[in-house]
């Protein structure tokens, strides 16, 4: 479920970008606010599999 929602932010950040640039709207400004939303969506990503990836699971029943 996380990572659905983790793909949609990416699809729906570079939906975004590619409509700044065929409006013709892309210039450095854009660029610096669309990557503080890339790191943020990139540090978003590593808190939601951080706690999967270092917490022990239960060892699955036979």
């Amino acid at each position: 479920m996380i990572t659905k929602i983790y793909g949609l932010v990416w699809l729906l950040g570079l939906l975004a970008v590619g409509i700044t640039y065929l409006t013709g709207n892309l210039n450095p400004v854009m660029i610096v606010l669309f990557g503080f939303l890339s790191f943020g969506a990139v540090f978003m990503g590593m808190i939601g599999v951080l706690p999967l990836v270092s917490t022990h699971q239960s060892p699955p029943k036979h």
